[in-house]
């Protein structure tokens, strides 16, 4: 069971640390990528790729030495077919050649059975550098794609590097599928926190704003909410049967509220190889077979260009006939410079692929078979991916649900976005940074995992389950199989070591495999278990007093210590060649080679287009009809002619050197310009502002003069207090120091002889805007701030207290006078008027001796 805290309304906690990454939520399709990324202070939606399209397509294309992804990587595939790499998704993990003509220039299987692509004339930054033109396996083309993707989420999560990401992947996906996807994943320093099917996702995402009955899955007392999810993509189609119900629970005996949690589980799946493309291809194959009827060029076959052309048209003439019944088709320069004008109707389209109708129906009556269940108990089927809007495939959808079609199809998901928003949701449940309702997932198995003739994980076994297998205690190799293909071994070495530290006899060995989250089978632990010796006299004497606190009684008997020692054990990945040590190596080296050279290249860009930017603003200042005459009025004309010789110069650079040239020779040509330029810009700049500069100066100055003619007549004025106060009654001492005041004086002196000596040869400068100015704004305004902050800090400064008064002695004291005498007669204590009286009336107060 994983579970999952998630809320309608995300609540992000911006006051945790940065130090929690964010999250990538990442929907990746044959044809489409949408992505998502999960971080408090981001609004929390898809991600816009940099052409602002929300969902992205899943290419990679090379325009020569330059890597190009979504809409210009698919767009490129007519200039470019023989680097352009699409549909990269149903060829992870595989060791068969595709059958569909999908690919300009196809894979091909190496001698120990790997498919890679061919990258003809391979960049010449690439480090290591390509032996031969295969150099693509189709985990390094994602990689590719992901790097794209994890740049794009960088861009919004600026402070806090994206390391982990959630996915979505067909529930039907095997052990090799999801183990390439992670290698893809990591190749990129993506850390795969789980792994979600993908109607499992789009479940989650109608599960947010829903509440559902109540449903005991002990007892089965209740009711559930049954909702298929039909996914219909690019190149296949799904269904998934969903359970949604709720159940509460006290999270302690004596909690009065109850924890209201939703499950989402999953009850059956079902696929077919049938989507979108096969419409695609269909459509071109029709307009191959126009083209060539009306031109006899059958060789259009073999052109790659025309081909994609087509294929091109195909797709958006597909996108047309899915709201009308009639199309219009035209192509410029298709084949052998000949224009293919045409039109085509959905009639003939659907006539075309109308054995493919029936494929799209088996998903949905093959899951709910598998889930055991008929279309009666099914509340609603959910309507997802963008081959659900066309029309054949939604009568194909109808035609399976039969007379209830109209009541259960629903269409109350985004059918491009939903799944990517839900594993976003499963992602923020996963995080510390969001609070969110309970929720729980229970997605399974679709294959089962044996050992020999041994089911280990049978089909329908829940993720995130173990099993713990009782092995003889000896060195073996265990093979484990999902549907009958080996994909993990399992090595124990050693286990004569382990046994030396057993002392009870017939030890067992247990190994304990997991089918985690992620849909993976692993090993985790092994341990050889020994059961204490029960016979002899140690046995019998323990036997006659009882047990130890550490024993477990069961069925009446004592259960003696166990002892453990774990196994060292090695795991081997099997089946469909994997990625080795060394290529994972090689491939690491490539991208980062190819990061690195991206990176140059973006950076001398940048560095170009600020040069011819700034060229181009230089040209215009010295133009002699330039709007703004700074250049004019404040340069010499020396000055003028040495940059517009230089700028000149620079022009001539630009167009015959700048695309050799690296980004810190750019950076230096602007550099030069910008050091002749300066002392203009600094006369200009000075001329603007020593106005309000000096202006501000002086109102400094006055304020300083005035505080300190105050400050002065106030500190006479309060050592004149202090001088007739006596300690009976004494006065505050000055507020300020000599010191002090003779600081400010010692300030307002030095501006003052600064600026006169100064001021007597600005004036004589005035007249001539190209002479270099002898008063400086800065200087005024650092001059003028100190002044200001020293006399702000005197101001500030705390009144001094008067010292206590000092009372006076009684031998000293005059006689009271009556009056006085009875005011402190009033203020006397009241213990002592009570001892006064008592010793009047001629008593003596009473002695404590214990004191």
């Amino acid at each position: 069971m994983r579970a999952l805290s998630l809320l309608v309304a995300l609540v992000a906690l911006l006051a945790l640390p940065s130090a929690l990454a964010a999250i990538l939520a990442i929907d990746y399709g044959a044809e489409f990528t949408k992505l998502s990324l999960v971080k408090p202070g981001v609004p929390f939606d898809v991600l816009l790729d940099r052409d602002s399209k929300r969902k992205i397509s899943s290419v990679v294309t090379w325009k020569r030495d330059d890597r190009v992804f979504g809409q210009e990587g698919k767009m490129a595939a007519t200039r470019f077919p023989d680097t352009h790499y699409p549909y990269v998704k149903p060829l992870l993990a595989s060791s068969t050649l595709p059958n569909l003509p999908l690919y300009p220039n196809a894979p091909h299987l190496t001698a120990d059975g790997t498919l890679v692509f061919p990258h003809p004339s391979a960049p010449a930054h690439l480090s290591p550098p390509a032996e031969s033109d295969d150099v693509w396996s189709p985990t390094a083309l994602l990689a590719h794609q992901l790097s794209y993707y994890r740049n794009l989420a960088e861009s919004l999560s600026v402070a806090d590097p994206v390391t982990q990401a959630i996915v979505t992947v067909p529930a039907w996906w095997t052990y090799a599928q999801r183990r390439a996807y992670r290698d893809a994943l990591e190749l990129e320093g993506l850390h795969v926190l789980a792994m979600v099917g993908d109607g499992t996702a789009v479940g989650l995402n109608y599960a947010m704003t829903r509440v559902f009955p109540d449903y005991d899955p002990a007892t089965g007392a209740g009711e559930r909410a049954i909702h298929v999810v039909y996914d219909s993509g690019a190149l296949q189609t799904t269904a998934t049967v969903l359970a949604f119900y709720q159940t509460s629970r006290l999270p302690t005996p004596k909690a009065k509220t109850a924890i209201n949690t939703t499950h989402i589980e999953v009850l059956g799946v079902a696929w077919e190889e049938v989507g979108g493309v096969q419409l695609d291809l269909a459509v071109q194959e029709l307009l191959v077979e126009d083209f060539v009827a009306k031109t006899g060029q059958a060789a259009v076959r073999q052109d790659k260009r025309a081909m994609a052309k087509l294929l091109r048209e195909a797709v958006r003439v597909k996108h047309i006939l899915s709201a009308n019944q009639e199309s219009s088709v035209a192509i410029e320069s298709l084949h052998n410079d000949i224009d293919y004008r045409s039109h085509l109707t959905r009639a003939a389209l659907e006539d075309k692929v109308a054995a493919a109708r029936a494929l799209f129906m088996t998903p949905i009556t093959a899951a709910l078979a598998d889930a055991g269940l008929g279309i009666a108990d099914v509340d609603s089927l959910i309507l997802f991916g963008g081959n659900t809007r066309v029309p054949l495939v939604h009568a194909a959808v109808r035609a399976a649900l039969g007379d209830a079609a109209d009541s259960r199809i629903a269409q109350n998901v985004n059918t491009d976005e939903a799944a990517v928003l839900g594993a976003a949701f499963y992602g923020a449940g996963l995080s510390r940074q969001f609070k969110m309702k309970s929720l729980e997932v229970h997605e399974r198995s679709v294959y089962p995992v044996t050992r020999g003739e041994e089911t280990v994980f049978a089909k329908g076994t829940e993720l995130g389950s173990r099993r713990s297998l009782s092995l003889a205690p000896v060195d073996q190799e265990i093979v484990f199989a999902e549907n009958g293909i080996p994909v993990v071994g399992v090595s124990l070495v050693n286990v004569a070591d382990a046994l030396a530290n057993i002392t009870a006899p017939n030890p067992t060995l247990n190994l304990t495999m997991r089918l985690d989250a992620r849909g993976l089978v692993s090993a985790a632990n092994a341990v050889l278990f020994g059961a204490g010796d029960k016979s002899g006299v140690a046995g019998a004497l323990k036997g006659l007093f009882g047990k130890d606190k550490g024993d477990k009684v069961e069925d009446g008997e004592v259960a003696e210590p166990v002892e453990k020692v774990v196994v060292k054990f090695k795991e081997t990945v099997l089946g469909v060649k994997h990625m080795a040590p060394e290529e994972r190596r090689v491939v690491q080296a490539r991208l980062a080679s190819i990061a690195k050279h991206e990176a140059a290249v973006a950076a001398r860009e940048e560095a170009r287009n600020a040069l011819e930017g700034y060229l181009y603003r230089l040209s215009n200042l010295l133009s002699p009809e330039a709007d703004n005459r700074a250049l004019a009025e404040f340069g010499t004309e020396k000055e003028r002619a040495a940059l517009g010789a230089l700028l000149q110069e620079t022009f001539a650079w630009l167009a015959d050197e700048a695309d050799r040239a690296d980004a810190k020779t750019l950076i230096a040509k602007r550099a030069a310009l910008e050091t002749l330029e300066a002392p203009v810009i600094r006369r200009f700049t000075e001329w603007r502002t020593r106005g309000k500069a000096i202006d501000a100066f002086q109102a400094a100055m006055f304020a300083g003069r005035a505080f300190l003619v105050e400050a002065r007549a106030n500190v006479t004025a309060a050592r004149a207090a202090e001088a007739a106060a006596t300690a009976e009654l004494p006065v505050a001492p000055p507020k300020y120091t000599d010191d002090e005041l003779d600081a400010v004086a010692a300030l307002l002196k030095d501006n003052e002889e600064w600026m006169d000596g100064l001021m007597k040869v600005q004036v004589t400068l005035e007249g001539d805007k190209t002479a270099d100015p002898v008063i400086m704004s800065k200087d005024l305004d650092e001059r003028g701030k100190k002044l200001q902050m020293t006399v702000l800090r005197l101001t500030n400064k705390k009144t001094p207290r008067a010292p206590r008064p000092v009372k006076p002695s009684s031998a000293a004291a005059p006689e009271p006078t009556p009056a006085e005498a009875a005011d402190t007669a009033d203020e006397a204590v009241p213990g002592e008027e009570m001892a006064t009286k008592q010793e009047t009336a001629g008593e003596q107060p009473p002695k404590h001796e214990e004191l």
